[in-house]
């Protein structure tokens, strides 16, 4: 829950060295329900931080469970929002073009910063892994490698 903090150390010390440079943080939606996370959000609008990205993965699973069960965090966006930042939707997180045509938006931003919620599966393209809870911060074995990274070599090829 401390990155979007650490972040905003970033961007603020180049914003007072004049720097262009582009501050990314990636957020899990589980981290979202950490307190710290929003106070860093109300400062980085407060300082018009519009150096920063902050990237939501919503795949709306954490290690415990399912986000909504665990403590829900919607409206995410209109939460950002209501803290003084722009919002872009990705709809599917898993599209590099959307990605970047979100980050082209991003950029064009001018005093607040961003935050890009792309909406993603859990283990996407390994059939056994997608949308599992148990797959979460668990390293696979290697009969389960041996499967998936062939799934995830052709995934990447179409």
């Amino acid at each position: 829950g401390q990155g979007l903090s650490v972040a905003n150390g970033l961007a603020m010390c180049l914003k007072m060295d004049r720097k262009p440079n582009r501050v990314y943080c990636m957020l899990g939606d589980g981290e979202l329900q950490e307190g710290q996370v929003w106070e860093a959000a109300m400062s980085a609008a407060h300082y018009k931080l519009d150096n920063l990205v902050a990237i939501v993965d919503k795949n709306e699973l954490q290690i415990d469970g399912p986000t909504r069960a665990i403590m829900g965090i919607d409206p995410l966006a209109a939460k950002f929002e209501s803290f003084g930042w722009k919002v872009i939707q990705v709809v599917d997180g898993h599209d590099f073009n959307e990605i970047l045509q979100g980050f082209d938006k991003a950029l064009k931003t001018q005093r607040q910063p961003v935050c890009v919620i792309a909406h993603t599966v859990k283990g996407k393209g390994v059939p056994f892994a997608e949308n599992k809870v148990s797959y979460h911060g668990v390293a696979l074995s290697e009969q389960e490698m041996a499967e998936a990274v062939p799934l995830l070599e052709k995934e990447c090829m179409n």
